[in-house]
């Protein structure tokens, strides 16, 4: 039990250690990528941001450039192929409208001077580079993340916006390329609108996000940080790394799966799991194995006690019985030599006939004492303990007496068993004997012959309950014990000689079978006599 335990309490703590230990390299892994990815964003807004400059520098130095000129527009291409990331490159003048474009000429008439992007430029003029929320293109249809800087023109005035329009399906796709499971890899915009997604769900694309975590408030407390979080969107427990960026109002979250992440976890917590299982299973097993063997030693003992004493006890008995029956032989020749000569006097026959009655009933305990001693050989066949018991009602009603109903019951079908029919009937009716003296106010006494249930059966042979139930003043735990004692008894003096339960278990043992008494005070007694099945009868 406590190498069980011990066992127990080592497996607890190696599960927690590991998964301590889990944990700990599963922040630690989300951290570093997410440090990687917010390196990538940060070069790829930096690249963007040149671009613009230099794009705004050229154009504050050329107010006189007319609209889509194709020198212009072709060192525009040149930078639009550097910039894989970028889906087209524009310009929008002082009054909103698009004076130089990469999609020239299909570029429209159309104003954007209703852009935040715009207006923040042209009403802020301390604004650097502006990173605005997803919209979706006006001439193409597509969405895009727009990147912009203002013009200056040469006066100090608003000159326009030169704008980079970064595809979010870049950022997909690139993120795509790193495994997380069934996690995400994501680019918001501060303070929570979703930017791009990996993997893509296009219609969460500028959504906000502002009131989860950890924009709600693990950002403005660590950055960059680790946290156990739940999706917002689906639910789902995940490990959440986050960081945001110097250079931007932007934020990097990379979150993966906590299924995912404790498989390896899981797996080995199932090996440790099944394996003290196996373990504990074998010292269950082994110690129930040890204590079998203590009970069988125990029961081996107290048969050997119990039979050393018997042989004890019956050579002291046989050797009383011998000394006694010669004793009231020669009393009985007395007897009979005396009769003759006292016939005129009715006291002294009545005493010899005193005499008589007393020998018959010494002769008769001097005959069981030899029956013990000799260890009478009981002749076993096959027959129904039910039947016998039934032939047998008449005689025990008799023997119970007035006052006492004696019941006979069975249950199942016909079993027979290897007995002694005369020996088994004459115990049987000891046993009424026995629970009629328990019952000087009457009662009833149960006979009941059913298969055997319960314990002791592990031997895998078949057994048949032959029980004798009174209703009487029950015995205590101490005489239980004694019960089959020989010579052990609490009856009055002449009342009774102890053999009787002695014999009875006697009987039952050489019929392969044993004897239990189940009694407390005040609750009655059953005497249960355990009987093998014959086998090899399907019935008597």
């Amino acid at each position: 039990m406590i190498f069980g335990l011990c066992v127990a309490l080592l497996l607890a703590y190696e599960l927690w250690r590991s998964y301590s230990v889990a944990r700990e390299d599963v922040e630690r892994n989300v951290s570093n990528l997410v440090h990687v990815m917010s390196e990538q964003v940060a070069r790829t807004i930096q690249s963007v941001d040149v671009n613009l400059q230099d794009i705004s520098g050229e154009l504050a130095t050329s107010p006189a450039m007319p609209d889509n000129d194709p020198v212009f527009r072709t060192r525009l291409h040149k930078r639009l192929a550097s910039m894989p990331f970028v889906r087209a490159l524009f310009v929008i003048d002082r009054n909103g409208y698009i004076s130089h474009d990469t999609d020239f000429p299909s570029t429209p008439r159309v104003s954007l001077a209703d852009r935040d992007y715009f207006t923040i430029h042209k009403d802020a003029p301390s604004v650097g580079l502006h990173i605005g929320r997803p919209l979706k293109s006006r001439s193409r249809g597509v969405w895009f993340i727009s990147m912009s800087r203002r013009i200056e023109a040469a006066d100090g005035s608003f000159g326009g916006i030169v704008v980079a329009a970064v595809e979010p399906l870049y950022f997909e796709s690139f993120y795509q390329k790193l495994w997380v499971g069934g996690g995400t890899i994501s680019l918001f915009l501060s303070p929570g609108t979703l930017l791009a997604r990996s993997p893509a769900r296009e219609e969460m694309i500028g959504a906000s996000f502002a009131h989860a975590e950890p924009f709600r408030s693990l950002l403005a407390a660590q950055n960059p940080g680790v946290a156990w979080l739940k999706s917002p969107i689906d639910g789902v427990l995940q490990v959440a790394g986050y960081q945001r960026l110097e250079i931007a109002p932007v934020v990097v979250l990379v979150a993966l799966s906590e299924t995912d992440v404790t498989r390896p976890w899981r797996s080995h917590a199932t090996v440790l799991l099944v394996g003290a299982a196996i373990l504990l299973t074998l010292l269950v097993g082994l110690e129930w194995l040890t204590r079998r063997g203590r009970r069988r030693e125990e029961a081996a003992r107290q048969r050997l006690e119990t039979t050393q004493r018997l042989e004890a006890v019956g050579r002291f008995a046989g050797s009383i019985a011998h000394d006694c029956g010669n004793l009231m032989r020669i009393i009985r020749s007395a007897t009979v030599v005396l009769r003759p000569l006292v016939t005129d006097r009715q006291e002294a026959v009545k005493l010899l006939d005193e005499v008589d009655t007393s020998l018959d009933a010494g002769r008769a305990l001097v005959n069981r004492l030899l029956a013990y001693a000799r260890n009478t050989e009981i002749h076993l066949e096959a027959a129904d303990p039910g039947e016998l018991v039934r032939e047998i009602l008449p005689i025990a009603r008799q023997a119970a007496g007035p006052g006492i109903e004696v019941v006979a019951t069975s249950a199942g079908e016909a079993t027979a068993c290897c007995l002694d029919r005369a020996q088994f009937q004459a115990v049987i009716v000891n046993l009424v004997l026995n629970a009629r003296d328990a019952m000087p106010s009457g009662g009833t006494i149960m006979i009941d012959v059913r298969p055997a249930e319960g314990m002791d059966l592990s031997s895998g042979e078949s057994w048949v309950d032959v029980s004798v139930t009174d209703d009487g003043i029950g015995m205590s735990e101490e005489v239980r014990r004694q019960a089959f004692d020989p010579f052990f008894t609490v009856k009055e003096a002449g009342e009774g000689h102890g053999m009787g339960l002695s014999q009875t278990q006697e009987f039952v043992r050489q019929c392969g079978g044993r004897a239990d008494i189940f009694s407390g005070p005040g609750e009655g007694t059953t005497v249960r006599l355990r009987l093998p099945r014959d086998e090899r009868s399907e019935g008597v």
